[in-house]
């Protein structure tokens, strides 16, 4: 199997729930146990903390972090990851033009790697939603597979028209006004075809004249005929903090230290 590589977008800066006293990758949401001296302890956890759970738990040991000018409290609160299990370095996005260039900077270190990619201002479940997908993306032979989360909230996702039968993705529509698409995606998993393809659309479009969005990349994809796969969680559920009704739910869903 190849190596997997977690990859980490954090370069935004969070303008939907501004002003925060830090970055909000590192705002505190619920709490996690650990042992210190012998004893179990309490202590709250960072939202950024809840995606490199679920890749370690997917078994990825090396995640590389994008950062751009101002998001240093990130790299002081991570370090390099070894209290989490991980290695982790940073990468620079100096001109912030979207999460698929900033996904893209990682491309000179990603030969024949397996990505599994997610969101750090995010909360997702099943917790080993990450192993499921990346089980499917290997069965499927996909070059791209994302995992599929239930929403009533369209209008804030990606939605996806797939197949259910042999999970096929037809179409990625981006906030979508009015739909009956009932799935949004949330994460990734993707090898060295879909790594080189998104360098390569990144090169026709750069630099863009309007915002490019992941949700347009795995379009294009879809268009050129790669295998874009999908793993629907039915029963799972997607927390996006960048929003500030869906921050407040998470603060107060998270906030007994007990049920964390």
């Amino acid at each position: 199997m190849r190596r997997l590589v977690g990859l980490v977008p954090a370069a935004g800066h969070g303008k939907r729930v501004a002003f925060l006293p830090c970055s909000k990758e590192l705002f505190p949401i619920g709490f996690t146990h650990v042992v210190a001296q012998g004893k179990f302890e309490v202590k709250p956890q960072a939202v950024g903390e809840y995606i490199l759970e679920r890749m370690r738990i997917a078994g990825v040991e090396h995640v590389f972090i994008i950062l751009s000018r101002g998001k240093w409290d990130i790299m002081n609160y991570f370090g390099d990851g070894s209290k989490f299990g991980l290695q982790i370095a940073y990468l620079f996005q100096e001109n912030v033009w979207g999460m698929p260039y900033a996904l893209d900077l990682a491309r000179p270190w990603l030969r024949d790697e397996t990505v599994l990619f997610g969101m750090p201002d995010t909360i997702f479940y099943p917790e080993d939603a990450f192993s499921k997908l990346l089980i499917a993306h290997q069965s499927l032979s996909a070059d791209v597979t994302l995992g599929l989360f239930p929403t009533t909230t369209p209008e804030r996702f990606g939605m996806v028209e797939f197949d259910n039968e042999s999970l096929r993705a037809f179409k990625i529509i981006d906030k979508p006004g009015k739909t009956n698409l009932k799935y949004m995606w949330g994460i990734g998993c993707w090898g060295p075809v879909f790594t080189e393809f998104l360098h390569t659309q990144l090169q026709t479009l750069s630099p863009p004249s309007k915002e490019i969005v992941l949700g347009d990349i795995f379009q294009l994809a879809i268009e050129a005929d790669l295998k874009v796969r999908v793993l629907p969680f039915e029963e799972g559920e997607f927390i996006d903090i960048g929003e500030p009704d869906e921050l407040v739910r998470a603060i107060k869903r998270f906030a007994d230290p007990i049920t964390c």
